[in-house]
């Protein structure tokens, strides 16, 4: 059997749906999460995987105009894992990249949907346990998406934003320690993540007016 606990806090400080041309934002994204598979044999319940993650994507942007945005985030994560069976047989990885992202807002009201293109790239190491051995390698992804969602302004300057993935593509380069191996995947289709997340909402703040 396998049981999966989540927890998933966003944290977002920007600019408020009133948009107005030369106003600049900051803001960002945290998230962390943890699951654990468990077994269940003869009435005895035995936890046998666990797994933790995290991410921190602080961003700063401006409005081109009163509809278009332009920001950035630079974007941290982790991962680790363990076997809670197999004695040191475990894997942590840690990622760091950029995301370049662009929204369109549509209308003059409250509430207003918004389309949106992003560019994101990430590198880092991942290290593997097996018993006394240990695997490590170089990781690089990159991937592209187009996204939708909705602002709506609670305020002048406080808002809420709700953002989800709509299509993307993904690559991810894996290159193993001392050696010349390298493997490579892809992937495209619906549903990809905007900034990592298949949806997110947070409340933005403007900094100028």
């Amino acid at each position: 059997m396998k049981k999966t606990f989540t927890f998933l806090a966003i944290c977002l400080l920007t600019i408020s749906s009133f948009a107005q041309k030369g106003q600049w934002y900051a803001g960002g994204q945290i998230g962390f999460g943890t699951s654990n598979n468990k077994t269940i044999s003869g009435g005895v319940s035995s936890n046998t995987y666990k797994n933790s993650n995290w991410s921190f994507s602080p961003e700063i942007g401006t409005f081109l105009s009163n509809h278009l945005q332009l920001g950035t985030a630079i974007t941290f994560s982790g991962n680790n894992s363990r076997d809670l069976i197999i004695t040191n047989n475990k894997s942590k990885s840690n990622l760091y990249g950029g995301t370049i992202y662009s929204r369109f807002f549509w209308g003059k009201e409250a509430f207003k949907p918004f389309a949106g293109v992003s560019i994101r790239y990430s590198e880092g190491k991942i290290e593997n346990q097996n018993g006394t051995l240990t695997y490590t390698s170089k990781q690089s992804n990159f991937g592209a998406e187009v996204n939708a969602g909705f602002s709506y302004a609670l305020s002048k300057r406080v808002a809420a934003l709700g953002s989800f993935g709509f299509l993307g593509y993904n690559s991810t380069v894996s290159r193993p320690s001392n050696s010349s191996d390298k493997y490579k995947s892809n992937s495209f289709g619906f549903d990809a993540g905007s900034l990592g997340n298949r949806f997110n909402i947070g409340f933005y703040y403007t900094l100028t007016k």
